[in-house]
This record gives structure tokens, C-alpha cells and sequence, in this order.
């Protein structure tokens, strides 16, 4: 039979260690996620380390019991720390925290002075003793010393959170942040008294009580999720406040559409339309910055496919069953009536496979008919196989196939180029497309590729070089090291020209989906720094489904259109209307 000490442990244990996992799992690399998730990190040491010494028999020796004492403390002296982290973070990060980018530093730096005294000290506690529910620490004399800093620290971080909760307007979410705040002041102030100053009463030990407040404020918590979705990304249904000059698609709403095209100018110019009058959710692989240029999209919320960054409306494309069908389905259920538009399908299909994609496609269809929305899916004209589009055709009311004219073939500053020429005539392609130099990621051998595209180029070599005077990344691990490669380049000259060489011969060392992921990552970097990415291929050197992939991502304007409904052609070699150049 388990007795009451360690049931009580165990019981907060499992609701923590839940909450942690869900809430991190929502967006791992959102802040808030993440303080919320070491939040629960804290009390699951506590609530372990608890367990486990509410479960030795009586007469353990001191020294096998230690270290569960120990562990009992990291995790109190862990939950100030996490929880001004959260606090500083959400619903609205504090401006102080935006502006310093070491912030995250600064918080937990207190939290190693306390780690050190817990482990190579007996301030805190210097022996064994036992209280109602078994084993606890016999508080130091020197106890009572560092228990008001600490109840000073603590309660400096609810005050905090009571100040984030005091100033979210009202409505919704000043209710959910109210009910945790609630919960929070419940746990915490009982805390103080029992387990940081009750052996300043007269006792040699703490009450005893932390996992039950850990249990309750969690239970809280867990209804806060469950009732008002507490740290889910929070999407404002809001309008374009300027229409477009000339209603040229006018899509009826309340219905579902398949657009296939080169390039994306029928499908986000239906959706501008749309947005005009009704909110709208926009899904992309495209930079925002280059939306709102392009396409006019100054207010609709973008849900940005990228791992190359932390924002609050950025979503990992590996996420798609998870944080992405969330945050679509929660908005359109939220908002009855409005419009989603899910673009660059042909990347998550590469990334997540196509059956996923297809489940993905199918709950948003059916979402967005239940709540009588419009729901608009921008797939590139090649980028599927004939059979795979078929089961996306089948899923929508309507399909529209863009026929296009000869593409406009300027280039815009700012855009990305993607270049269909061959090895030999890449350097003068590069000039005239405007590449000024800046670093060249090459397979090339260095002296060569120094000869042929200038002396204004950083080189970046991919290959399994054995010459460390060369900065180089193995061709087959374009995830990790040429990626941090090309990251630092970046971070260290904003508004350079990034020229990826040959992805032709990236395939001889990856496989395709490897080479377009790095690709996509390499664009999303160069937009974030202000760089332009020029990449190279040769006009045959890849299928041509493979080719119509790469050119998506090179997103240009195109020339008008026809729309007809009929089956799709063959996917062209070079797709008009993306950034291609001959």
C-alpha cells in the first residue's frame, strides 16, 4: 500500500509532468513555452525528489537520503526563476525583456548561487528529520538567513505575474490569466508560511506541504488549458482596413477551393479579396515581411512555416499535427464565417509526408465547412504528383487551374533568384541577376570557385575537406553545419548576397527532401537578415516535380491569368511565375 507522503508526490508528479510536455510540445521554441515548461521542470524535481524521501523505511542512513534532500531543494529554489521568466513573458512580453537579449541569462543566474548552497553547503539544512509525512531536512541554523531572501525572490516573481495578469485588458483572456494568478496566490502565500518560514516558529523543519501546492496550482493550470486554452498562441480575427483596387477573382465564400498555379498571385490575391471583409489566417512559407509586401497582407495574421525562428507566430513545418491543425482549427472555430489559406503544401508534404498533409488538408476542410468559413489551399503547378493532387481535388468544392502567360522575368530588389543554368555560366548568371558577393556555399574546390565568381565572395565549401585553413561543412550534414555556418555569416553581415552553387550536386550527398529543407531554411535565415539567396542548378540536372518544388519557394510576380476547370498539364520544367532565370 503507498502511503499518503508519497501518493500526494506522485499524484502532482503526473499532473506537472503532463502539463510541461503538452505546453512545450505546442511550440518548443516559443519563450513562454519554454519558461513554462522549466516551470513545470521544478516541480517535477520537487515532487520526485519528494516521492522518493517520503518512501524510505525508518532507519535509512542519513547519506542514502541526502541526495533526495537535495533534490527537494533545486526544485523549490528552481520555481522563482521559472515563474518570473513566465511572468515577464506572458500574455505581453515585458518591454524589458524584449530589449535584452541576455535576459534569459540574468533571471536564472540567481538560481546557480542557490544550486551551489544546496549542494556544497549546509546553510540551508544539516541533517535528517521527519514530519507527518516522513522524511525531511533538519533546518541549519543559518536557515532562517537565506529563507528571506528566498521568500523575497518568490514573491518578487508573483507580483510580477499578478502585474502581467493587472494589465491585460478585459475579456477572455484577462480571465484566463486571472484564474492562474488566482491559483498562484493560493499555492504561493500557505507556501511561505509552511515551507520557507515555519522553523522560524519554533520548528527544525518545513511542514511538509509542497506537493500539495504544487498539485493544486497545477490542477489550475490544467483547467485553464482545458477551458480558456491558456498559452496557445492567441490569433486576433481582424479586417485589411484598405480593399483592393479591382475585385479581379471574387470567390463566393463559405466554400472550399483547390487553386493550382505558378507561383501564388491568383491564390493570395483571392484571399486579399476575401480578408477585405471577413478575418482571415494566412499559412506560408513565405516571409511576412515579403507577404505584406508583395500581397498587401498589413494586418491578417501570418502562421509563418519556418524553424529558423522563435516568434509567437511561427510554426516548426514538423509541427503539423500538432501546434499548426491547433492553431487553425481552434481559429476557425473561434471565428465563424472567416478564411484560412494554407499555402506551400508540396514543402510540408516533403517534410511530413504526403499522407500526413492529406489527413491535415481533410479536418481543415471539414472545420472550415462546420463553421462556414472559406478555406483556399495554394499548390504549385508540378509540385505533386498526378495522384496526389487527385486526393486533394477530391477533398475541395471548387478547382482552379491558373493558365499563365510568359512570366515577367525582372528582377525586384529583395527577391530571392533561383537560377536554371549550368555550372559553367553560373558566375556571369550571378552577375546579371545582381549579386554584389558576399559568401558562396560551393562544392567547388575554393581555389577554383575563387577564380570563377570573384574575389568579393567568402567561400563556404562543402566537402569532406581535410585542408583546415578552408571554412568548410561536410555536404552531407547541411542541417547542422552549414547551417551554422550560414547562420553566423549572417549574423555577422546583414544585407549580404548568399549564393547557394549547384544544389544539383547537394542531391549526390542528400536526399531531395534534405537539400529542399536546407534550402528553405538558407531563405528564411537571408529574409531575417536582410540578405538576398541566389541558388544555382542545372536546367536538366533534376526531375522536373523537383524543380517546381525548388522554384516555389522562389515566390515572383506573375502575368495574368485565365482560370479554367480541367485537369492539371504536365509539370513544366521551369515554372513561370517563380523566381527562375535562364
Amino acid at each position: 500500500m503507498v502511503a499518503l507522503g508519497p501518493l500526494l508526490s506522485l499524484s502532482a508528479l503526473g499532473v506537472s509532468g503532463f502539463l510541461g510536455i503538452y505546453i512545450l510540445a505546442l511550440n518548443p521554441r516559443r519563450s513562454v513555452n519554454r519558461a513554462f515548461f522549466v516551470l513545470m521542470l521544478a516541480f517535477v524535481i520537487w515532487d520526485v525528489s519528494e516521492a522518493i524521501l517520503r518512501a524510505f523505511p525508518a532507519g535509512t542512513p542519513e547519506e542514502t537520503i541526502f541526495p533526495s534532500l537535495r533534490g527537494v531543494w533545486l526544485g523549490i529554489c528552481l520555481v522563482p526563476a521559472a515563474l518570473m521568466h513566465l511572468a515577464l513573458t506572458y500574455p505581453v512580453p515585458s518591454p524589458w525583456w524584449s530589449r535584452h537579449r541576455g535576459a534569459v541569462a540574468l533571471l536564472y543566474l540567481p538560481y546557480v548561487g542557490w544550486a551551489y548552497i544546496v549542494l556544497f553547503t549546509t546553510w540551508i539544512f544539516e541533517g535528517v528529520t521527519t514530519n507527518a509525512f516522513g522524511f525531511s531536512a533538519d533546518a541549519a541554523p543559518t536557515y532562517m538567513y537565506l529563507a528571506i531572501p528566498y521568500a523575497a525572490w518568490l514573491y518578487l516573481s508573483v507580483g510580477l505575474f499578478i502585474r502581467a495578469w493587472w494589465r491585460v485588458r478585459g475579456g477572455r483572456a484577462r480571465r484566463m490569466q486571472g484564474v492562474v494568478a488566482a491559483g498562484l496566490v493560493l499555492a504561493s502565500v500557505p507556501a511561505g508560511l509552511t515551507e520557507a518560514f515555519w522553523p522560524g516558529l519554533g520548528w527544525d523543519t518545513v511542514l511538509g506541504l509542497g506537493s500539495l501546492y504544487t498539485l493544486a496550482w497545477s490542477v489550475i493550470i490544467a483547467f485553464a488549458v482545458a477551458r480558456y486554452e491558456y498559452l496557445v498562441v492567441e490569433i486576433e480575427p481582424v479586417t485589411e482596413m484598405h480593399p483592393p483596387r479591382v475585385v479581379k477573382h471574387g470567390l463566393d465564400p463559405g466554400f472550399n477551393y483547390l487553386v493550382i498555379e505558378a507561383g501564388r498571385s491568383t491564390a493570395m490575391g483571392a484571399f486579399r479579396e476575401i480578408v477585405t471583409a471577413t478575418p482571415g489566417l494566412c499559412v506560408t512559407g513565405l516571409h511576412p515581411a515579403r507577404l505584406q509586401r508583395r500581397f498587401g497582407l498589413e494586418r491578417t495574421p501570418v502562421l509563418w512555416l519556418t524553424t529558423t525562428s522563435s516568434s509567437e507566430k511561427s510554426v516548426r513545418p514538423t509541427g503539423l499535427d500538432f501546434e499548426l491543425l491547433h492553431s487553425v482549427l481552434k481559429f476557425l472555430r473561434e471565428n465563424p464565417g472567416t478564411a484560412v489559406l494554407l499555402d506551400d503544401l508540396d514543402y510540408l508534404s516533403a517534410v511530413n509526408g504526403f499522407g500526413a498533409v492529406a489527413r491535415f488538408v481533410k479536418r481543415v476542410a471539414s472545420q472550415a465547412s462546420a463553421s462556414r468559413g472559406t478555406l483556399i489551399l495554394a499548390v504549385g503547378q508540378g509540385t505533386f504528383a498526378s495522384d496526389q493532387l487527385a486526393i486533394l481535388r477530391g477533398g475541395v468544392d471548387h478547382v482552379l487551374e491558373i493558365l499563365h502567360g510568359p512570366a515577367d522575368l525582372s528582377v525586384p530588389n529583395g527577391d530571392h533568384v533561383l537560377l536554371l543554368v549550368s555550372a559553367q555560366d553560373a558566375a556571369a548568371a550571378l552577375a546579371t541577376a545582381g549579386a554584389r558577393g558576399g559568401l558562396l556555399l560551393t562544392t567547388e574546390h575554393p581555389s577554383k570557385a575563387k577564380r570563377r565568381f570573384g574575389q568579393a565572395y567568402s567561400i563556404l565549401w562543402l566537402a569532406e575537406a581535410e585542408d583546415s585553413t578552408v571554412p568548410s561543412a561536410r555536404p552531407h550534414s547541411l542541417d547542422v553545419e552549414a547551417k551554422r555556418a550560414l547562420a553566423a555569416f549572417i549574423a555577422a553581415h546583414r544585407g549580404s548576397d548568399i549564393v547557394i552553387a549547384g544544389l544539383e550536386q547537394l542531391v549526390l550527398f542528400n536526399d531531395f527532401r534534405a537539400v529542399l529543407t536546407f534550402l528553405k531554411d538558407a531563405m528564411d535565415l537571408a529574409s531575417l537578415g536582410s540578405c538576398r539567396l541566389f541558388a544555382t542548378t542545372g536546367p536538366d540536372a533534376l526531375p522536373p516535380r523537383e524543380v517546381a518544388m525548388l522554384a516555389r519557394r522562389f515566390d515572383a510576380p506573375t502575368s495574368p491569368g485565365t482560370i479554367r476547370n480541367s485537369l492539371p498539364s504536365a509539370p513544366p520544367t521551369a515554372v513561370p511565375g517563380s523566381r527562375i532565370l535562364y
